[in-house]
């Protein structure tokens, strides 16, 4: 079963991501195609969040809301 995030990986290299056995295998073959070694990165950024969410996930105490909208 391919799973939707690899979608785009067979979209754009035209490949079946279960031709791979291994991440080096996928590691190896992109290097390939994009002539150069792949590094490791920070994930973090002021568009994505460390979860990969591009728009960040904030909490909200709902209940203090409510009070605060009511009480005034």
């Amino acid at each position: 079963m391919v799973m939707s995030k690899t979608i785009y990986f067979e979209e754009k290299y035209g490949v079946n991501i279960n031709q791979f056995k291994s991440i080096e295998e996928i590691d190896s073959f992109v290097e390939g195609k994009i002539g150069r070694p792949l590094t490791v990165v920070s994930s973090s950024s002021n568009v994505i969040d460390r979860t990969g969410n591009v728009l960040t996930v904030k909490k909200y105490d709902i209940e203090k809301m409510l009070e605060k909208a009511l009480n005034s």
